[in-house]
């Protein structure tokens, strides 16, 4: 019989030797890699900053000293200074960064710095115009896509940009180019509700009557999200006769249709707004992505960012959008009239359909406060720890201080805000009668019981009829 011998674990070769047996070590941590890494991601921080805030001279103070005026130096996200001026819609950085030598063509997450400035929909139109004008000069090419298929002439159009889409047009861009949805321009025109550019575009030959990857047209587009000029003009061009309704039918069907997403036991979830808020970022494109997690208003309104890679948001600007979108929302002042407009009415009775309508809004404004409401108080949580961290001196902490006391008062405000939707709340419900689907069906016995009280009322008024009778004679006779 063999002798069992100790031999090396599975998978392992006896003729390794000895010393990497049972010893192997962990390569020692290389702390300044890591240090490295955190000063790459304080430089794109700092100079995202000094972009933001259109400070032209610490811009050029960053590229001298830190980047040793290497203007295309690929930062920690991989985009450049370029790609963030663009972004932010600086036209002065922009102008003075191509001249240094940025790359005007220079691609990062499927991004060149003309899309960038033409997703930008919040700066003005002469800074737009002036950025794309300068990146033009320097030979930046318009016939390129995104990973969505998307072209720089798409982003102006869905923007409302017609200065620089006349410009792009007149360089002789391809109208024609479809994105993954098999939209043109055309469509994004429909699609973003701008009949000017829509115009412009049929004006130039664009085709009407092409179908997207859904079978859809650009028409069937308008009339979905019921953009009335946009349809007009298309059945204009298309020499389409207008229909004429005799009447239309509106249908309520249960108290329910007042409260979107609500089941029995559960509360509303809001979802459907979900879109609407998507669309109004340019955010579309992630729908159908978002939909799918099955994701309530709530969560949606708290989305971190690293919620949004677990998304698929993998492209920077993106992210940035959704972010600035969602901050937007929360800073929304609130006022009363905004929160029900019978908040000071003098009604006695409201009608059943007006008590739904409005305990159905206010319940939905106190949805959306207790979400502004965590949203500020995470970002007031975000603020105070790095005031931690930073030195008593630093400008930065008198910024972090003074917005610290601003998300208070705005933490304030929501609060009053509630309390006010309450007060509301509790009007309606002590003003008004009991709702009608509350109303149950009497009984056999409550019936009988109303005949018996009717009758005995009877009898009574009968006697006392009788008795006033006779001593009105009594006191005629005497």
């Amino acid at each position: 019989m063999s002798h069992m011998m100790a031999g090396r674990p599975g998978g392992e070769s006896d003729s390794d030797p000895d010393d990497y047996y049972g010893f192997l070590e962990k390569p020692p941590r290389n702390y300044f890699q890591y240090q490295q890494q955190d000063d790459k991601k304080k430089l794109e921080m700092d100079l995202q900053d000094a972009i933001i805030n259109g400070n032209l001279a610490e811009v050029q103070e960053i590229v001298t000293t830190r980047l040793n005026n290497n203007v295309n130096t690929r930062l920690d996200s991989g985009w450049t200074a370029l790609m963030h001026a663009c972004f932010h819609a600086q036209d002065a950085i922009v102008k003075y960064l191509l001249d240094e030598g940025a790359d005007p063509n220079f691609r990062a997450d499927s991004m060149t710095p003309i899309m960038t400035v033409c997703s930008n929909s919040n700066a003005s139109n002469e800074a737009i115009y002036n950025i794309v004008t300068n990146l033009l000069e320097k030979n930046c090419k318009l016939n390129c896509i995104d990973n969505y298929g998307q072209t720089p002439l798409m982003k102006a159009v869905g923007c409302g940009r017609v200065d620089v889409v006349q410009k792009f047009l007149n360089l002789g861009v391809n109208i024609e180019v479809r994105d993954l949805q098999g939209w043109t321009a055309l469509f994004w025109a429909a699609h973003h509700n701008q009949p000017q550019i829509l115009e412009i575009l049929i004006a130039r030959g664009a085709r009407m009557s092409e179908v997207d990857k859904y079978n859809r047209t650009a028409l069937d587009l308008a009339e979905l999200h019921e953009y009335t000029e946009i349809t007009e003009i298309l059945k204009r061009h298309l020499q389409i006769p207008e229909e004429h309704e005799d009447s239309f039918y509106m249908e309520i069907t249960t108290w329910h249709d007042f409260y979107p997403g609500i089941k029995k036991g559960q509360s509303p979830d809001y979802r459907s707004e979900i879109p609407h808020l998507l669309y109004g970022m340019h955010l579309e494109n992630f729908t159908a992505t978002i939909m799918k997690t099955g994701m309530d208003l709530r969560t949606f309104l708290l989305l971190e960012e690293s919620d949004m890679l677990k998304l698929g948001m993998d492209l920077p600007y993106e992210r940035q959008r959704l972010k600035c979108g969602l901050r937007n929302f929360h800073k929304r002042n609130w006022k009363l009239k905004a929160v029900s407009g019978l908040a000071f009415q003098d009604i006695e009775n409201f009608s059943m359909l007006s008590y739904l309508t409005s305990l159905g809004s206010h319940l939905h404004q106190i949805y959306v406060l207790e979400a502004t409401l965590q949203y500020t108080l995470r970002e007031y949580n975000k603020i105070q720890d790095q005031i931690k961290f930073e030195p008593p001196e630093s400008p930065i902490r008198d910024k972090m201080v003074n917005a610290a006391k601003k998300m208070l008062t705005n933490i304030d405000s929501i609060k009053r805000a509630s309390g006010r939707v309450r007060i509301i709340l509790e009007k309606i419900a002590e003003n008004n009668p009991e709702p009608a689907d509350l109303i149950k069906e009497k009984s056999t016995q409550d019936i009988v019981l109303g005949y018996f009280t009717e009758a005995v009322v009877v009898a009574s008024l009968c006697i006392m009829v009788y008795h006033a009778r006779h001593w009105f004679s009594y006191f005629v006779r005497k």
